[in-house]
This record gives structure tokens, C-alpha cells and sequence, in this order.
């Protein structure tokens, strides 16, 4: 299983749920983080200025060398990010080498912090601490997309210097380590807080968009054979006719209509006409390419779209599975039984509702020929007969 900054990435369902929210903690940290990039920046100049006249001018020299140095490695983060442009999962991919620059920063604020420092003047490290307090504040807004992270940022910019205060500042350095304790704990109620409410905001996000695609699945899906429903067909197939059309590629359908179906439900019982009618479902959408298209049409009428194939092609894949069909017994509790069907096969570009409707026609000279064959599309025109004739 594979790891991000430690934490394993789940491939289940469950995972997979908390991999996202992940995700999107980590965007909204691309997203709301990059003006902080020059903040930081601005801000340690200030501070270099206000302690230049009590440190070392050498010290603050390379201590913001340092920081531009980190700055530009970020700045390049953030560019190569925005032209990657990751979305889902692919997000957790970018989590660690935001950490590392991050933590590059951090660092050189921390520990540079405590070397330009005055060691003899109370008003210059109280100056620090004020502009560090300020800077983890910022912290604790920009990054509390991921707690950890905001605390591990506020801990190394006031950790370093606040210690050496406490030690070598008496008893008002004493007081001001302190304070800034103080602002610690603070600091840690608040990134609670707002990490678990960004952490519900994100589920409840990712659960209302998945019972979105769960009820658009089921509005789209038969319920007895688990085929695409009529309604969904029609949505669905018209991008492909259309592709077709425009590219003057072949494209056909078939319908396909159990033989004396209700002579099943009458003398098996409407079970058994259920079981059957999976059984079909099962057979059609096993002998289809990725390509084509199937739905229950209504009752146990089934059409099938095939974009890029001909009239003929069409009719080899009906009468294949004409042949299966009447070949597999259906499988019921009480005993097997067989059943046929008769199926229509037409070609054209005129309009999907035209190609469906020639298809019928074949369908009805397939009945007329005695059932359990396949009829092709004769471009004749001729209406269908009345359904109960044949």
C-alpha cells in the first residue's frame, strides 16, 4: 500500500473517502498560500531593519539570503503546480514537497530568528517575539487546512527564540515566554476547531456529491436486468449517432423481442418472466463491445446501438446472440426452461429515432417469418404491424 507523508493511501472505499478530503486539504493549501510566500518575505525585512541597529549587519545579511533562497524554491512550487494543474487524488502527489519547502522556511525563520537576535537588549527580542507571534498567527490562518501542519510551523517560528528569552531575559523575558505559551495553547484550541470543521465541510461535500452520482446511476439503470433504462439510452446515444454522422462512420441497431412472453408469465408466474429477463440482459451485455450501447427498451423489448458497425456486422452479432439465447436454458427455481427471440437489425444516419424505428420494422418481418430469427432492415417504409397480429 502506498504512503504519503506516512499516512497510507487506501484503495477502498472507505480510503478513498478520506484520501479525497486529503486532497482536498492539500488545494485549498495551494489555493490560499501563495500570497504568504511574499509576506514572509516583506515581514523579515522589516524585522532585519528593526534589529540591524543592535545585531550583527553580517548575520541578518545571510539570514535574508537565506530566506530568499526559500522563497524562490517555493514561488517555483507553486509554478510548476499551477502548470501541472493535479486534480483528485493526483493532489496527494504534490503534499510532500509542499511540506518539505514549507519546512525549509520554517526553519530558516526559526533558527535564523535566534541568531540575528540582540543578546543584550530586552526591546529588540521583545520586538522579535512580537513580529514571531505575528508571523505563527499567520500560520494558524494560511496553513490550518492540515492542523498538524499549522502547529509544527508555530512551534518551530516561536519555539527556538521564546526558550532563549525564558533562559537569558530574567524575569521579564520570563514573562514574555510566557505570553507566548500562551498564544501556543490558544493557537492549538483554534486549529482544532478549524480543522474539524473544514474536516466535516469536506465530507459533507463528498457525500452529497456521491449521493448525487448514486441517484443519477439509479434514475439512469433498469432495476430487473441492470441494463441502461430507456430514458438514459436516449440521453446517452445521441452523442454517438451524432459522431457518427458527422464522421461518416456506419452505425446501427438492433431490437430484440422475447418470443411469447406472456405465455412465460401466465404459466410460470411473473417470477420466472423476471428471471428471464436478467437472463437476457446478462446475455446482451456480455456479447457487446465497450463501444456499444444497450438498453431494456420496455417490457421485453431490448435495443442495442452499435457505432462503427455496418448492416451486416449488426446482423452477425444478432443472430450470435439469437443463437445464445436459444441455447442457454433460463435457469429458475422451478426448472430450467427455454425461450427465444426475434430480432430487427437496421442501418442509418438520418436520426436516431429513425434508425430505431427501421430496426422495429425488421423486428416485425422477423416475427412474420415464424420468430427466433434475425430480420435485416429492407428500406421498404412499411408501418409495423399491430402488435397483437403477431
Amino acid at each position: 500500500m502506498a504512503t504519503i507523508m506516512g499516512a497510507p493511501l487506501s484503495t477502498d472505499a472507505e480510503g478513498t473517502a478520506a484520501n479525497q478530503v486529503r486532497s482536498d486539504r492539500v488545494a485549498l493549501l495551494y489555493r490560499q498560500s501563495f500570497p504568504a510566500v511574499f509576506i514572509s518575505l516583506v515581514v523579515a525585512t522589516i524585522l532585519g531593519v528593526l534589529l540591524l541597529p543592535a545585531a550583527d549587519p553580517v548575520a541578518v545579511g545571510i539570514w535574508m539570503a537565506v530566506l530568499v533562497a526559500t522563497t524562490l524554491a517555493r514561488v517555483a512550487l507553486f509554478i510548476a503546480y499551477r502548470t501541472k494543474a493535479p486534480e483528485g487524488l493526483a493532489l496527494l502527489d504534490w503534499e510532500r514537497p509542499y511540506f518539505v519547502s514549507l519546512l525549509a522556511s520554517t526553519l530558516a525563520w526559526g533558527l535564523g530568528s535566534l541568531w540575528i537576535v540582540p543578546r543584550d537588549s530586552l526591546v529588540h527580542q521583545t520586538m522579535a517575539l512580537v513580529i514571531l507571534v505575528g508571523m505563527a498567527g499567520g500560520a494558524l490562518s494560511v496553513y490550518s487546512a492540515i492542523r498538524w501542519l499549522a502547529m509544527v510551523t508555530i512551534v518551530i517560528v516561536l519555539l527556538p527564540t521564546t526558550l532563549w528569552v525564558a533562559t537569558h531575559g530574567g524575569w521579564p523575558g520570563t514573562l514574555l515566554a510566557m505570553a507566548v505559551i500562551l498564544f501556543c495553547l490558544s493557537a492549538l484550541r483554534a486549529t482544532t476547531v478549524l480543522s474539524h470543521a473544514l474536516q466535516q465541510n469536506f465530507e459533507m461535500t463528498h457525500a452529497l456529491r456521491r449521493a448525487k452520482e448514486d441517484a443519477e446511476r439509479i434514475a439512469s439503470i433498469d432495476s430487473l436486468t441492470g441494463l441502461t433504462n430507456r430514458r438514459a439510452f436516449l440521453e446517452r446515444a445521441e452523442a454517438p449517432f451524432q459522431f457518427c454522422r458527422r464522421n461518416g462512420l456506419p452505425i446501427s441497431a438492433i431490437i430484440l423481442d422475447l418470443d411469447h412472453f406472456k405465455q412465460v408469465n401466465d404459466t410460470r408466474g411473473h417470477a420466472a418472466g423476471d428471471v428471464a429477463l436478467r437472463h437476457v440482459g446478462k446475455h446482451i451485455e456480455s456479447s457487446l463491445r465497450i463501444s456499444d450501447m444497450s438498453c431494456r427498451w420496455g417490457g421485453e423489448e431490448f435495443v442495442t446501438l452499435l457505432p462503427g458497425s455496418s448492416l451486416e456486422e449488426a446482423a452477425w452479432v444478432a443472430e450470435k446472440l439469437r443463437s445464445t439465447i436459444a441455447a442457454m436454458p433460463v435457469p429458475a427455481s422451478g426448472g430450467n426452461f427455454s425461450i427465444t427471440a426475434s430480432l430487427g437489425v437496421a442501418e442509418g444516419q438520418a436520426t436516431l429515432d429513425a434508425l430505431v424505428h427501421r430496426a422495429d420494422l425488421a423486428l416485425y418481418r422477423a416475427k412474420r417469418r415464424g420468430r427466433n430469427c434475425v430480420a435485416s432492415d429492407e428500406g421498404g417504409g412499411e408501418e409495423p404491424l399491430d402488435r397483437s397480429a403477431v
